[in-house]
């Protein structure tokens, strides 16, 4: 397929990103799986989906609209780009009959086993489910899970289904396409009009959570102030960017998308051109995060001669001043606005860590120099939640409960296990990684990542090790925990062909063996 026919049959979410200033997460659950088919496929023919052309299309008309307002010397009007994706988790396409959970079941029958090995998505992870994976794992808490991403009832039934992900520069427009997926998918057969509508006493879906998140007023920033979005993955065949030599190069699109070159899992026919989508519910603490950098500033090493000590703790952690400038291109300070958002780097020597320390949070993400191949790949299209940090909030230098703000994470990737999770637990999350550090820093390990990695109980207390100038390193710091993980879920986000074909066709099995 030519990349002009993957980019009309992609969702435009996975590549190139919908434009937005706000967004809206509508988590459905599917009642009537035939009508509910029955109504996607017409809202999809009806141009419903946002293809990645679109969103090229939508990029164009921005940079456009702000070329032209800089030659007239005027503000640049916001546009009104909205977009709509649409991913399902396994039990969402179990309820469309396009998923099997008793396989043992299916496979004693000739004719249901032969669509099985034809059709059914591989992942065990997607299979089970995030809650299944992570608190069955050991890295989540359920008692910090939003009560929506608990499996309820004896046999443990998972509540989301899928998810709308609505997107818009304005919020109205927002809302306006918000109402529009409400009135296609709730209201009464036969009734009304586009202005009026009655909403169905027994729906083909229920919207059991919806979550919404806005950039702030800081564009571009995430709750903790660095810059968000930086050092995403570009993919051969589709980024046409010149790179810079210790850039990060191109990597094979089968990491993000399904069937692709590069793609090891064996996928159905129907599944290319597809992507898992991963969502995470992340709560921050921003006064905490801020009293510590406070009280910490002067423990750690080469920080206590800076201009701003309490800057230059938080740009270890991350890897990245607040502005961006890479602390391996400038570990002194972020004034020079040509290493803003810079790439240019790669870690190298990598037996050292003078300037970005080994568990900086960058570093464990991507480790460019610590590896020699890029294998764990994924494109990040987060959003921020929650209001900024009051003034009573600062003075008390604690989260006010009501006033929750965080990060609505998203990304993609052609394989949970080798992207999203394999980051999370054995990178972010794991003391001794990068590996092949032991004679450069102590026995704990270069430490954990302490912006995403997780700890529990049963964990090794969280720490990190820094740069003080020493082989081996000595420095060491104790760190709190500032995001809280409150639950999320593995989806599948298939192509536009998909939608109009396979996916709302005629069920593949009876109920029973779709029912996890």
């Amino acid at each position: 397929m030519s990349w002009v026919a993957r980019k009309a049959n992609i969702q435009g979410d996975i590549w190139p990103g919908l434009p937005k200033r706000c967004q809206t997460f509508l988590f459905f659950k599917i009642k009537k799986g035939d009508e509910f088919k029955t109504r996607l496929r017409s809202f999809v023919e009806a141009g419903g989906i946002t293809s990645a052309q679109d969103a090229l299309d939508m990029k164009k008309r921005i940079l456009d609209a702000k070329t032209q307002a800089t030659q007239q010397c005027r503000p640049t009007k916001i546009q009104s780009l909205p977009g709509v994706n649409i991913a399902f988790s396994s039990t969402g396409l179990g309820a469309m009959g396009k998923f099997v959970f008793d396989e043992a079941g299916v496979k004693k029958d000739r004719s249901l086993s032969k669509i099985f090995r034809n059709t059914q998505l591989r992942g065990g992870l997607f299979a089970k489910g995030m809650y299944s994976d992570l608190v069955g794992e050991g890295w989540d808490d359920p008692q910090e899970l939003r009560k929506e991403y608990h499996p309820f009832g004896p046999k443990g039934q998972r509540q989301i289904d899928g998810v709308f992900l609505v997107t818009a520069s304005r919020e109205d427009d927002l809302a306006q396409k918000v109402n529009g997926i409400k009135e296609h998918f709730l209201k009464e057969p036969g009734y009304g009009d586009a202005n009026t509508y009655r909403v169905s006493n027994d729906p083909v879906l229920e919207f059991p959570l919806v979550r919404q998140g806005r950039t702030r007023p800081d564009k571009g920033k995430e709750h903790f102030g660095f810059e968000d979005g930086i050092s995403q993955p570009l993919l051969e065949g589709l980024d046409e960017v010149q790179i810079k030599e210790k850039d990060p190069k191109p990597t094979k699109s089968g990491l993000i998308f399904s069937k692709h070159d590069g793609d090891d899992m064996g996928q159905p026919d129907w599944a290319e051109d597809g992507s898992f989508l991963v969502f995470r519910d992340l709560q921050q603490l921003v006064p905490e995060f801020e009293k510590w950098l406070e009280d910490n500033k002067h423990k750690a090493p080469f920080a206590a001669s800076s201009d701003n000590p309490k800057e230059k703790l938080a740009a270890y952690l991350m890897g990245r001043w607040r502005n961006g400038t890479p602390v391996d291109e400038n570990p002194h300070d972020d004034k020079d606005p040509s290493l803003y958002r810079s790439n240019n780097f790669d870690f190298h020597p990598v037996d050292k860590h003078d300037k970005c320390p080994f568990a900086a949070h960058i570093r464990k993400m991507r480790p460019r120099g610590d590896l020699d191949h890029d294998h764990a790949v994924i494109i990040r299209r987060g959003i921020p939640y929650g209001g900024e940090v009051s003034p009573e909030e600062k003075a008390a230098q604690r989260s006010d409960d009501e006033n929750e703000r965080g990060l609505l994470f998203v990304c993609y990737q052609s394989d949970i296990r080798n992207g999203f999770n394999f980051l999370t637990t054995r990178w972010a999350s794991n003391h001794y990684f990068p590996d092949r550090k032991s004679n450069f820093i102590d026995d704990h390990g270069p430490g954990i990542d302490a912006i995403v990695g997780q700890k529990l109980d049963h964990h090794p207390p969280r720490s990190i090790g820094l740069p003080d100038g020493k082989n081996p390193t000595e420095a060491r710091l104790d760190l709190d925990r500032w995001v809280i993980h409150r639950g999320g879920e593995y989806f599948f986000s298939p192509s536009i062909k998909a939608l109009k074909g396979y996916l709302t066709d005629a069920s593949d099995y009876p109920p029973a063996f779709t029912t996890p």
